[in-house]
């Protein structure tokens, strides 16, 4: 059997974690002083308000001690162990996972870096298991995904650039004030990165922008929101619906970790 192996930027519900069989390890955040293991959707109270009102917040990747554990009980249940993880370009997180398969040294446990966070990552993560419901066996699971990766993407906007900015993950992008003259910047990951596509104006200038660049036919859409949500979650959910009345379309919170480097009231739009 396969073991799949996640970290929680992954927005997996407790429910959905238990019927995909995945492991969701949590990253975590530090607000007023006061370390936090982030939850699965759902389960991680007003961060929001915590997050606004506590100076300084810090995230950490998930530790390779957690991921170890993890690997060793499949491995002593003689489980195979895929372990799929957030961007390594936006998180030390792949690098733990990394360095807690050297440890384990064993090669029944893969790492595979996923490119993407929040609903993308879900879809990643969706996909290897069915693949592996089917009997395919993990070097074919991973040499789909890194073909899938560049197909299931995210696009996302922030109401004002400044915690990303802090976040240092911008790269190039200008650091400039995003609702400037009431625009929004869309962006995306682009192998793992952060790459600037397009302005909207206003709301729904923005959440049009973002639904134009999901490609015809897609039949699966997430739109995550950070923090309470807002206008934006409200406006991106309202274009995809009228671009792809057919898709399967969900609405889900992007938790803390996401949230403190994006900002509150950032918006993603994430298919497959």
């Amino acid at each position: 059997m396969l073991a799949l192996v996640t970290d929680s930027t992954c927005g997996l519900t407790r429910n959905e974690a238990a019927e995909l069989g995945v492991d969701v390890l949590p990253m975590g955040y530090a607000a007023a002083g006061i370390r936090h293991a982030e939850g699965f959707v759902g389960e991680n109270g007003d961060y929001a308000a915590a997050l606004v009102g506590s100076g300084l917040v810090t995230t950490e990747a998930v530790r390779p001690s957690a991921f170890e554990r993890a690997f060793r009980r499949h491995l002593d249940a003689g489980d195979d162990v895929l372990c799929v993880t957030i961007s390594s370009r936006l998180s030390g997180t792949f690098r733990s996972a990394e360095q807690a398969a050297e440890a384990v040294g064993d090669a029944h446990v893969t790492v595979f870096d996923s490119w993407e966070t929040a609903g993308a990552l879900e879809f990643l993560v969706r996909r290897a298991r069915v693949l592996a419901n089917a009997g395919s066996p993990v070097e074919k699971i991973v040499e789909e995904l890194a073909t899938l990766r560049d197909t299931t993407r995210i696009v996302f906007s922030v109401p004002d650039m400044a915690a990303l900015s802090r976040s240092g993950r911008l790269g190039a992008i200008r650091r400039a004030v995003a609702t400037k003259l009431n625009r929004y910047p869309v962006m995306a990951l682009g192998e793992g990165g952060i790459v600037k596509l397009a302005d909207g104006r206003g709301a729904r200038g923005m959440a049009a922008a973002m639904a134009e660049q999901v490609p015809a036919g897609t039949t699966e859409l997430l739109v995550s929101h950070f923090g309470p949500r807002g206008v934006e979650a409200r406006e991106v959910l309202l274009a995809a619906r009228e671009r792809f009345p057919e898709a399967h379309l969900r609405v889900k919170d992007g938790g803390p970790v996401l949230t403190k480097h994006l900002g509150i009231g950032a918006v993603g739009l994430s298919w497959a």
